[in-house]
């Protein structure tokens, strides 16, 4: 049995890639973490989490400590002292057997690995996850920033403000999203005729400044947002969830103020050019219908240099 489940085989058809593509996953997603990887994982403050709420639905968010949090006592396990910080918000809450995604990305060298699995045992301020897939990703469309993190970020109580509340909401949304270059999308697999099965999975997607918009939902007061696909890796994991699941979740971050925004919704793929939105390079469209907006007032990743996008978007 190949690595790819069903969705991601179909939208690697779509695209032409399946038959090229499926040696490549065999080889490059493995069940253990290389010792590269595992050096990277332990060289980190900051981890970008794929984790499932009591409902099943998917959520990004940032896993933060000081450098030394995270250990990896095998090729299969790491061992990371803190929790996700969505879960101070009471959003979500990581349990034993529970399915988790992580991605180690260093902004300053446009460095990233990927691996996702199951908490093995979790504490207050313990988890211990054990890899089921470990695979690198390249550096495109990665911004390269420093930042400047609050390592005790998610012991502050954090305060998330419910959007639904705030008649101004369209328009503070509205205008981070015409900065955003960066936000992060966690998404999940699940079986043919099982509910619950399947694992989750975290992303990144960068862009230059206007390459993720906020439109209205047809016939509905909700909001939707839109960003281009761009040429990857041709994995199509995220891609491939939505088939299979449309339940997504973006953290998007704000490194000026160092707040971020958490987005709960249903994506959908747009094979062709759309009528309200195009972008230069973009190969297809993810549209996600907005269910939930939550704004995250603390600060927890400030930007601290210029930023230097990436030649890959230079189309």
């Amino acid at each position: 049995m190949g690595v790819f489940h069903q969705g991601e085989l179909v939208v690697q058809a779509r695209a032409g890639v399946k038959e090229h593509i499926g040696p490549i996953g065999d080889k490059f997603i493995r069940d253990f973490m290389p010792d590269q990887h595992r050096d990277f994982f332990s060289q980190q403050a900051l981890l970008y989490a794929g984790l499932l709420d009591n409902e099943g639905h998917p959520w990004a968010s940032p896993i933060l400590g000081e450098q030394g949090f995270i250990s990896s006592p095998n090729a299969q396990t790491l061992s990371i002292e803190a929790r996700a910080l969505i879960e101070y918000s009471g959003l979500a809450s990581l349990s034993a057997g529970d399915s988790l995604a992580l991605l180690g990305l260093e902004l300053n060298t446009r460095r990233r690995n990927r691996a996702n699995g199951l908490i093995s045992y979790a504490s207050d301020h313990l988890l211990r996850f054990e890899v089921e897939q470990s695979f690198g990703n390249c550096p495109k469309y990665i911004q390269k920033r420093e930042l400047q993190l609050d390592a005790f970020a998610g012991l502050k109580a954090p305060r998330v403000t419910d959007f639904k509340k705030l008649a101004s909401n369209d328009l503070v949304l509205k205008q981070h999203l015409e900065q955003c270059d960066t936000f992060f999308i966690a998404s999940r697999a699940v079986i043919k005729g099982q509910a619950e099965s399947g694992g989750v999975d975290v992303s990144h997607r960068g862009g230059k400044p206007g390459f993720v918009a906020l439109l209205k939902q047809t016939n509905s007061p909700k909001q939707r947002l839109i960003f281009p696909d761009f040429s990857g890796n041709n994995f199509f994991n995220t891609l491939g969830n939505i088939v299979a699941d449309s339940r997504v979740g973006l953290y998007i971050p704000d490194f000026e103020t160092g707040c971020g925004f958490w987005i709960k919704g249903h994506a959908e793929i747009l094979w062709g050019e759309t009528e309200e939105f195009n972008y230069e390079g973009a190969q297809r469209y993810v549209q996600v219908n907005i269910e939930q907006c939550l704004r995250l007032d603390i600060a927890t990743l400030v930007q601290s240099s210029d930023v230097e996008y990436s030649p890959a978007l230079d189309f």
